[in-house]
C-alpha cells in the first residue's frame, strides 16, 4: 500500500499541476490579414518529412 502511494501522488500531481498550468493561457492574438494563396515551400517541406517518416515506419516494421 505503502509502495503504490510513491508512484499515484506524484502522477496526479503532475497532472493536476498541467491543468493548472493550462488555465493560465493568454487569449489568441489577432491573425494577420492574408495576402493570398502562396507557398514559402515549408509546407511542401513538411510534406516531403511525413511521407519519409511514414516509409520509415513501415520499413522498420516489416523487417521487425
Amino acid at each position: 500500500m505503502n509502495a503504490a502511494r510513491f508512484y499515484v501522488f506524484p502522477i496526479v500531481g503532475l497532472l493536476l499541476l498541467a491543468l493548472l498550468e493550462g488555465s493560465r493561457g493568454q487569449g489568441l492574438a489577432p491573425s494577420p490579414a492574408a495576402e493570398g494563396p502562396f507557398s514559402d515551400g515549408k509546407t511542401i517541406d513538411q510534406g516531403i518529412a511525413c511521407v519519409l517518416l511514414v516509409v520509415a515506419l513501415v520499413v522498420t516494421y516489416l523487417f521487425h
